[in-house]
């Protein structure tokens, strides 16, 4: 029996969304955030980042993927946990993180299994809050517009004012860069919780900034030395 891309979104989705119990929430949301900050530090250094300096330096927000799992067989989907950290509107300094997963779907030939690691760069403040509330569809005629950077591209050395959202990634397995149409971006009210004490959403971590955690402080130190760089 075939699967459909809904179906095989919802299967994904069913993993993502399947909570752990107790303290192992947050030292999975710690492991998270180590494992974001590496990957931006990866990325920054990476002899590409020069092509995508520019629209990081620009970027409203970023939402970090570490670890991204797609698999495809004719129906292709794929998902990962990740992180949404915004700059400040006056001060430029970045936001402790909101835990968030990312679950994608799409049609095609796609034959193989592939891990990646996805930055996406969120340009304007209407796409952040769309994936603050948890309404945010990634491409597709309903969507967020997506640019997708990464994977051999060439990245785009000019802002494109049509863009909400454009996406550098790093992959290894059997193609080449990360499809995001028909995908989601889903808050995650339980590593919410966890890692930061108490109930709060999305838009209190991120915008409203009030909850904090020091155990963050690499990933955003990573984040703020990322725009300088410019490997040559």
């Amino acid at each position: 029996m075939r699967l459909n891309a809904l179906t095989a979104a919802g299967l994904i989705a069913a993993v993502l969304l399947t909570p752990s119990s107790g303290p192992a929430i947050a030292d999975d949301a710690q492991k998270l955030i180590d494992d974001a900050a590496a990957m931006v530090r990866a990325m920054s250094s990476d002899s590409s980042w020069g092509h995508f300096a520019a629209t990081y330096a620009e970027a409203r927000a970023v939402v970090l993927v570490p670890d991204f799992l797609e698999a495809g067989l004719i129906v292709g989907g794929g998902g990962g946990q990740c992180l949404i950290l915004a700059r400040g509107e006056s001060d430029d300094t970045w936001s402790v993180p909101s835990f968030c997963l990312v679950v994608e779907a799409s049609i095609g030939l796609q034959i193989g299994l592939q891990k990646s690691q996805i930055m996406m760069m969120v340009m304007n403040d209407e796409a952040l809050f769309e994936m603050l509330s948890g309404t945010a569809k990634l491409g597709g005629k309903a969507g967020l517009t997506m640019g997708m950077l990464g994977g051999g591209v060439e990245g785009a050395t000019t802002l494109n004012a049509d863009v909400d959202i454009f996406a550098f990634s790093r992959a290894q397995g059997l193609y080449g860069g990360v499809k995001l149409d028909g995908g989601w971006i889903e808050p995650d009210a339980a590593y919410n919780r966890a890692y930061y004490g108490r109930a709060v959403t999305a838009t209190h971590v991120v915008i409203d900034r009030r909850v904090s955690n020091p155990a963050s402080n690499g990933l955003i130190a990573a984040l703020a030395a990322a725009k300088g760089s410019s490997p040559q």
